[in-house]
């Protein structure tokens, strides 16, 4: 049997997909299960054992590129995913543009999620649609679209299997920080009222280093590279210190996942912490963390009315009762 799964989005959409991949591949044993994303989110996708095949597009290039290419590009899709002849196409997107690549694929069962208040081409498929319920996690309304498909299905493990570290990379990490135990904090975001400040962040590092015997691993985007060196300026102790401001994000996962503990602001890579095993601290302001706070064993979540009222007693508070929740 062979599957293909779409959903194209951010990052922190793409971690929180790969549990539900892992249930409908469990749900149909010996399927050959494709995944179409954005190419900016295909090398997080393909550190996931459940996808035998990663398809990418930059949809950006072609929404922003000549009318002429976005066609060339998009009948180039079609065709190649007609070729592949799926038995079942599962759009988790519920875009228009998703709908109508599920319908030309061609395949016998097509199901996809009807967006809360959006156009829905109930023509492309030929299965009742698993509606958006805005009450649940993000990662819980994924499941709910397995369900529907490949009823009953399994439910969703947090514990992470979703991603596996491929071994170079595990070795890569280990040799590119000090030695464990380490915290990793994700220190950007793509909007300041995401940003805990720099000092406050600066302050975490020194209380792990100083009650842990942490080396913390200050991590961000390339764009955040300024924020990161503010976090290194501000501590007292910078020797324990060490910045990844330019890392891919096979790199950064496998950061995150050689740490102990990650801190993060509410943004993608918050999510790859549960995915790879590691208990996280979700910091929120204007985000949603009924939908999207950090899912796993040992995760929580601190909420301010604005990201600068998170007071640093309560990060290092609840880190500290979260740091044993992973041995060493």
């Amino acid at each position: 049997m062979k599957i293909l799964a779409i959903r194209l989005a951010r990052l922190g959409d793409i971690v929180l997909l790969l549990p539900a991949l892992s249930s409908l591949k469990q749900a149909l044993p010996g399927a050959h299960l494709s995944f179409l994303t954005g190419h900016r989110c295909a090398p997080i996708a393909e550190m996931c054992p459940a996808i035998d095949e990663v398809i990418s597009i930059d949809r950006v290039a072609m929404r922003d590129g000549p009318a002429w290419k976005a066609l060339r590009g998009m009948s180039r899709l079609v065709r190649r995913i007609r070729r592949e002849h799926f038995d079942l196409v599962v759009d988790f997107h519920g875009f228009r543009e998703t709908n109508l690549l599920t319908w030309l694929s061609g395949a016998a069962v097509r199901i996809g999620m009807k967006r809360d208040r959006a156009p829905y081409l109930g023509f492309c498929f030929n299965r009742a649609p698993a509606p958006e319920d805005k009450s649940l996690h993000v990662a819980e309304m994924f499941q709910r679209v397995v369900q529907a498909a490949v009823a009953p299905a399994r439910a969703p493990d947090f514990a992470g299997s979703a991603i596996a570290i491929p071994q170079d990379l595990k070795q890569w990490a280990a040799g590119a920080a000090s030695a464990a135990p380490r915290l990793a904090l994700y220190v950007d975001a793509p909007v300041p009222e995401r940003i805990w400040p720099p000092a406050s962040f600066a302050a975490v590092a020194d209380f792990a280093s100083a009650n842990f015997a942490a080396n913390v691993m200050v991590i961000s985007g390339k764009s955040g590279t300024d924020l990161a060196q503010k976090v290194l300026a501000a501590s007292r102790n910078p020797g324990r210190l060490k910045l990844f401001t330019d890392v891919t994000i096979p790199q950064m996962t496998a950061l995150i996942a050689s740490a102990q503990l990650l801190v993060s602001n509410d943004t993608g890579p918050m999510h790859i912490g549960p995915a790879a095993g590691v208990p996280t601290l979700g910091l929120f302001s204007v985000g949603y963390p009924e939908h999207f706070r950090p899912i796993g064993s040992g995760s929580r979540f601190l909420r301010g009315s604005s990201i600068e009222n998170i007071a640093v007693t309560e990060v290092t508070a609840a880190a500290g009762e979260m740091w044993p929740v992973r041995k060493l």
